[in-house]
């Protein structure tokens, strides 16, 4: 694990916080009303089971795709625009609860867009060690 690239380490390390966070979301919020607005919070965030799915399926799918460098380039190409729009669409909740599908407080849209913007540079960081492998072998 340690011989992993920094990318991919980056994309390991974002997988498992997104699986285990979607797991702590199940484990307060339970399955009832998918898309509620209820009082439910793990670590400060505001979450409901539509959110704890997000979590849970992009954690599992990077933890999948981050051994190779050009599967954890596409698990970022894929990440970013995810959840970038899951900034945009949780971003009106603000701290109004109910005011959105994601039950979203101002934490977590900053960690939505936290997330995002890791991702873009996870995907950028595999470009840029995918081209050193191929100058060295050149």
């Amino acid at each position: 694990m340690t011989s992993l690239p920094w990318p991919q380490m980056a994309a390991l390390v974002l997988s498992a916080f997104l699986a285990l966070l979607g797991l702590a979301g199940f484990a307060v919020t339970g399955f009832d009303d998918y898309f509620g607005a209820g009082p439910d919070y793990v670590l400060g965030l505001r979450v409901n089971p539509l959110q704890n799915t997000i979590y849970l399926v992009t954690g599992l799918l990077g933890l999948a795709l981050c051994w190779r460098c050009r599967s954890a380039r596409i698990f970022g190409a894929l990440m970013a625009p995810v959840y970038l729009v899951v900034f945009a669409i949780g971003a009106p909740s603000g701290e109004v609860a109910g005011t959105g599908p994601l039950n979203a407080n101002s934490a977590m849209g900053f960690v939505h867009l936290l997330i995002g913007f890791a991702a873009v540079v996870i995907a950028q960081g595999c470009v840029r060690t995918e081209q050193a492998r191929r100058h060295h072998k050149a």
